[in-house]
C-alpha cells in the first residue's frame, strides 16, 4: 500500500514559491544522479508525491483539514461547534481575507493554517515537483525495465493532473508548471487562464491514458501491496470531475461570478456559455463507462458483494473499505483508526462534524418516495424506514452499536430539561459536545469504542465510481437529453437509478423536468457523498446562493420516558456571515497576499483584492 513512503531527497529540496523557491538547494552528497542511480531509489521519488495528494482525514500536524471541522462545515449540511476549527474563526464570522492564507497568518493572530485550502502548505507543488522530477530522470534509471518506466511516467502525469484538478476547484485558473523548475529559471509562472488550466489537465490524462504500459486497473498480483497506485481507469473518471467542474455556471457563463482583474482576464471563468462543455464532460463520462463495459472490474459495491450483506453495508464499504471495485482513487497516510485516540473520532466527539437538520430531511424514505415533516406518520418517527444512507451517515435513536441501541434523546416527562445537559440525557455511545445540533456524525467515525474497524488503515475516498454515474447522468440532462438513451442502451434517469438501487431506493420519476432532475441529482450526491468534499463544490459550481445564505437548524429529540413517544424540537444554529450578506467572491478562494505581492503574474481571485 502506498501510504507513508517518504525519502529525504536533500538535492529536492521542499517546494517553495516565488523568490524562495529560486534559490539554489544545499550542497549535498546526495545528488539527481544518486537518486536515479536504481530503481529503488528513483521509485520513492513518486511514491514521495503520492504522499502530497489530497487526503481529508486529520494528519499529524491537525485534526482535520480546518483543525477539528471540515469543508462540509461550509455547506448547509454540517455546522461545526468546536470553537477553533477553521470555520468558527475564520469563517462563519466573516474573518477571512487573502492575509490569512499567508503561512504564517500575518493577517489575524490565531488564524493561520485553519483554511479549507492553504495554497502553500497542503503539498501540492511539492507533490507536482517531485512527480516531474522523476518523469524528468526516471529513463536512466538502469535497473528498471521499459514498461515500468512508461508506466511510472504516465502515473506521474496523472498525479500532476490530481493535484491541479484539486487546486482547480478552489482557485480557477492557476500557474501551470509543466517541468520540473530549476534554481536557474528566473520566473515563476504566471497565472494561467480556466481554459488553459483545464486544457493543461486534459493533456496530462489523455497522455496517460493513452500509455499502453499503464493498466487499466491494479493487477491482481498489485492488489494488497500496491493499493492506491492510480489507473487508466482513475485518469479517465478525472476527466469527468474536472469537465463537470468546467461545464457549470460559475466558469461557463456568459457573466463573470464576480468583477476584477482576474474576471477580466479569464482567470475565473471562460467569458461566455457553451454547450459544448457539457458534450465535452457527457463525452468523457460515455467514454468512462464503455471503458468499463470493455474492461471490467469497476463497479458500485452490491449488497450482496459486501461485508455484511445489507445496503447499508453495501455502501460503508464503498466509501470506508480499501480495496473495492468502487474506488477509482484512494489516497492515504500512515493513519490508521485508532478508538479514541483517532485524531477523525477526536473531531466528531467534540462537534466538529455536526450535521443539520438540512441534512437529515435530504434523505428519502426506503421505497424512494419523500420524506416530509408534514406527513403524520412519517414525521411521528422519522427514524424509521429512511434510505439505509442515512444510518451510515448520522447516529439514529434506538440504532444498533456493538449490540446496544443508540440513545439519542432527552428524556421527556412534559417537563422539559436543559438539552442536551440534562441528567436523563441519552447519548450512547456519544459524546455530549459532539450533539450540539442534536445529531451527531456517524460517518467515518466507525472505531468509535474501538470494535471491528479498530486499527484499519484509513483511506480516503477521493473519487468513486458513483459520483461519475451522477456527474455523467446530470451532463446529460443540462444537454436536455435526460430521457435520449445513449449508446450503452441507458438514459440519464438509469445512470442515477444505479446509485440508488445499491441501497434499495426506488427509481426517479422520468416525467421530471430538467429542473427537478437537477435537484434530484444533487439531492443524490448530498446523501452519497456527505464529507467526502463534494457538496461544498456542487454548492459552488451551480452559485447557489440560496443554499449557501439560508439559516440552518438543528434537531433536538425528545422522547417519554413511560410512553416511548418522540417529540421534536427545531432550533436555528448560529449564524454564519454570509447568511447576512452573501458575497459571490466566496466561491473561490484567495491566494496568499504576501504570495501575489511576489510579482510573478499571480493576480488574486476578484472580491479579495
Amino acid at each position: 500500500m502506498l501510504s507513508g513512503l517518504f525519502f529525504t531527497l536533500t538535492s529536492c529540496e521542499d517546494f517553495a514559491l516565488g523568490e524562495k523557491f529560486l534559490q539554489k538547494p544545499p550542497s549535498t552528497d546526495i545528488t539527481i544522479d544518486t537518486i536515479f542511480s536504481t530503481a529503488e531509489y528513483a521509485q520513492r521519488v513518486l511514491w514521495n508525491s503520492y504522499d502530497y495528494l489530497p487526503y481529508g482525514y486529520g494528519t499529524s500536524n491537525y485534526f482535520t483539514a480546518m483543525k477539528k471541522g471540515s469543508i462540509e462545515g461550509l455547506t448547509d449540511l454540517a455546522h461545526t461547534n468546536v470553537n477553533d476549527s477553521g470555520e468558527r474563526q475564520i469563517y462563519y464570522p466573516g474573518k477571512y481575507t487573502a492575509d490569512v492564507e499567508n503561512p504564517n497568518g500575518s493577517g489575524t493572530i490565531g488564524m493561520d493554517n485553519i483554511s479549507k485550502f492553504r495554497f502553500n502548505e497542503f503539498g501540492s507543488w511539492k507533490g507536482i515537483r517531485h512527480a516531474w522530477l522523476f518523469y524528468e530522470n526516471v529513463d536512466r534509471v538502469p535497473d528498471m525495465t521499459a514498461e515500468e518506466k512508461s508506466r511510472m511516467k504516465a502515473e506521474a502525469k496523472i498525479l500532476v493532473a490530481i493535484f491541479y484538478a484539486n487546486m482547480f476547484r478552489h482557485y480557477g485558473g492557476l500557474p501551470l508548471i509543466d517541468h520540473s523548475l530549476s534554481a536557474e529559471e528566473i520566473e515563476f509562472p504566471a497565472r494561467s487562464t480556466v481554459a488553459e488550466t483545464v486544457d493543461f489537465i486534459m493533456q496530462l490524462l489523455d497522455d496517460a491514458i493513452a500509455c499502453p504500459d499503464l493498466p487499466w486497473t491494479l493487477p491482481a498480483s498489485e492488489q494488497d501491496n500496491w493499493y492506491g497506485r492510480v489507473t487508466k481507469a482513475s485518469a479517465m473518471a478525472l476527466k469527468v470531475r474536472v469537465l463537470l467542474f468546467a461545464a457549470s455556471p460559475l466558469f461557463n457563463s456568459n457573466e463573470a461570478y464576480y468583477p476584477g482583474e482576474a474576471s477580466d482576464n479569464l482567470l475565473t471563468w471562460y467569458g461566455d456559455y457553451q454547450q459544448s462543455r457539457w458534450e465535452d464532460a457527457a463525452k468523457a463520462g460515455l467514454e468512462f463507462f464503455k471503458a468499463v463495459r470493455t474492461n471490467g472490474y469497476y463497479k458500485l459495491v452490491e449488497a450482496g458483494e459486501s461485508e455484511k450483506g445489507t445496503y447499508r453495508s453495501a455502501f460503508r464499504d464503498a466509501y470506508y473499505k480499501r480495496g473495492t471495485t468502487e474506488s477509482l482513487i484512494a489516497t492515504f497516510r500512515n493513519i490508521r483508526t485508532t478508538n479514541q485516540n483517532s485524531l477523525l473520532i477526536q473531531s466528531i466527539r467534540w462537534g466538529g462534524f455536526g450535521p443539520t437538520k438540512e441534512l437529515f430531511d435530504q434523505f428519502q424514505m426506503a421505497d424512494g418516495s419523500t420524506f416530509s415533516w408534514d406527513n403524520p406518520e412519517q414525521a411521528k418517527n422519522p427514524f424509521q424506514n429512511r434510505d439505509p444512507r442515512l444510518y451510515e451517515t448520522i447516529y439514529i435513536d434506538g440504532d444498533d452499536f456493538k449490540g446496544n441501541p443508540i440513545q439519542l434523546y432527552q428524556e421527556d416527562s412534559n417537563d422539559k430539561v436543559n438539552y442536551p445537559k440534562g441528567k436523563n440525557f441519552g447519548v450512547y455511545p456519544i459524546d455530549a459536545a459532539s450533539i450540539q445540533n442534536g445529531l451527531t456524525a456517524f460517518k467515518f467515525g466507525l472505531d468509535r469504542d474501538g470494535g471491528e474497524f479498530k486499527n484499519r488503515v484509513m483511506q480516503w475516498p477521493l473519487l468513486r465510481m458513483s459520483e461519475i454515474y451522477l456527474s455523467y447522468a446530470e451532463a446529460l440532462n443540462e444537454l436536455g437529453r435526460a430521457n435520449v438513451a445513449d449508446e450503452l442502451g441507458m438514459d440519464a434517469f438509469d445512470y442515477v437509478n444505479v446509485v440508488r438501487r445499491r441501497v434499495g431506493l426506488g427509481d426517479l420519476d422520468k416525467s421530471m423536468s430538467q429542473e427537478e432532475l437537477r435537484e434530484a441529482i444533487l439531492r443524490e450526491r448530498a446523501c452519497e457523498f456527505w464529507s467526502e468534499e463534494v457538496r461544498f463544490f456542487d454548492l459552488v459550481r451551480w452559485k447557489r446562493e440560496d443554499i449557501f445564505s439560508k439559516h440552518l437548524h438543528g434537531l433536538r429529540v425528545f422522547k417519554h420516558k413511560t410512553t416511548g413517544e418522540y417529540k421534536f424540537e427545531t432550533f436555528q444554529l448560529s449564524e454564519r456571515a454570509w447568511q447576512k450578506e452573501f458575497s459571490p467572491r466566496n466561491y473561490l478562494s484567495a491566494f496568499p497576499s504576501d504570495e501575489v505581492n511576489k510579482g510573478y503574474g499571480l493576480i488574486q481571485n476578484p472580491g479579495w483584492e
